[in-house]
């Protein structure tokens, strides 16, 4: 093990990420056992039953956390309008294609104590919030994509299917809402709003879609959905990657599993979205000045106060350069952003940015089609 290029990191949102290790840790931990079998898949997840949602309103859960020292509160009993979330990888070396969808260990405490506290709560002040669990694909199928780890992530999106199709049949009652996600959540978000969302009546509900950690082609346009280009903006798309400033994440812009004309596919150099999360606009920059508060992930404790003006933002070929100074510490530093890569912080680093972004965008919806329900 003291041979291994790298080290395996258990990130602070609850993802898990490895960055070039040796072709024995390669073997040893980016290999499920043997091919992809669906017979061997775990149980698929009862939507109509509670445990099938690790978020559900007016049910306790770490969404509906709000950092220390802010005004931020969850209202998610008197929102008017709902966040359907899809959580990130949080599983790695199980050892097989896809994790159960009631996984315990670290699978199940990084959904349950960090993914929905640093992330999904960014929206409990606007919305109430729907978080399904789902039978992820293993890291795997992201960092060495092909036959077998395609047919494991059309898995994963056929529950995330399943449970999108629930939610409106059962608990949206004509309500906005907003799709967000993450990493994995965002591949499946791309692949949900291009088969349920675009064309559809749903489309006028839709008040916008967040779903960064993704390699988001700009072609999305051309299928029907607008990239959002104003903080008021809605019915519309963002995704940013967050990179140190100057570094060009090749993994995103050529690699990056995406899903465009009917299939899973590399991104193999399209052109990439990137939505500023500073000033919510495509491209350009915003300094230190425009950041109301990034939080530093904690799965336990109170949630830690924002720190306002950590860092800039400015969109350099298609990802989204960040200026982190030494200062902060561990906060927003572990074994990626040595090399540069600030995808786990993609929520953390403008979390009141977006949480403040989101209701502004809520209200912009209700302004134009009413209140409803």
């Amino acid at each position: 093990m003291g041979r291994w290029t790298v080290a395996l990191v258990v990130c602070a949102v609850g993802a898990v990420f490895f960055a070039a290790p040796s072709a024995s840790a390669q073997g040893l931990l980016m290999s499920p056992r043997g091919p992809f079998d669906p017979a061997a898949a775990p149980p698929a997840p009862d939507y109509a039953s509670p445990a099938a949602w690790a978020a559900w309103p007016g049910r306790p859960s770490a969404a509906s956390d709000t950092p220390a020292g802010t005004s931020a509160r969850d209202r998610q009993a008197t929102a008017k309008a709902d966040v359907f979330f899809i959580h990130p990888t949080t599983y790695v070396i199980g050892g097989d294609w896809n994790a159960a969808y009631d996984e315990g260990g670290r699978t199940g405490q990084g959904v349950d104590r960090s993914v929905l506290r640093n992330q999904a709560g960014a929206f409990n002040g606007c919305c109430r919030i729907y978080a399904p669990r789902y039978r992820q694909a293993e890291l795997a199928a992201f960092t060495r994509p092909g036959p077998d780890g395609f047919a494991a992530i059309d898995l994963a999106y056929s529950d995330v299917l399943r449970a999108f199709d629930w939610y409106i049949t059962h608990e949206n009652h004509g309500r906005p809402f907003i799709i967000a996600s993450h990493s994995q959540g965002s591949i499946h978000a791309m692949r949900l709003l291009q088969e349920r969302v675009i064309g559809t009546p749903l489309a006028k509900r839709l008040v916008y879609a967040v779903i960064p950690g993704s390699s988001l082609p700009e072609a999305i346009e051309a299928k029907g959905l607008p990239v959002c280009r104003s903080a008021r903006q809605t019915a519309c798309v963002v995704n940013w990657n967050s990179v140190r400033r100057g570094k060009d994440d090749q993994r995103r812009s050529e690699r990056a599993v995406i899903w465009l004309d009917g299939r899973y596919e590399p991104v193999e150099g399209r052109p990439i979205v990137c939505v500023n999360p500073l000033t919510w606009t495509e491209g350009g920059g915003a300094g230190p000045d425009a950041n109301l508060g990034a939080v530093p992930g904690s799965p336990a404790g109170p949630m830690p106060a924002p720190i306002p003006r950590l860092t800039g933002a400015w969109c350099e070929h298609g990802q989204l350069g960040v200026d982190i100074p030494a200062s902060s510490g561990r906060a927003f530093n572990n074994i990626l952003t040595l090399g540069g890569i600030y995808h786990v912080y993609d929520y953390g680093l403008y979390y009141m940015n977006i949480r403040q972004n989101a209701q502004v965008r809520v209200d912009a919806w209700l302004a134009q089609h009413g209140a409803r329900p």
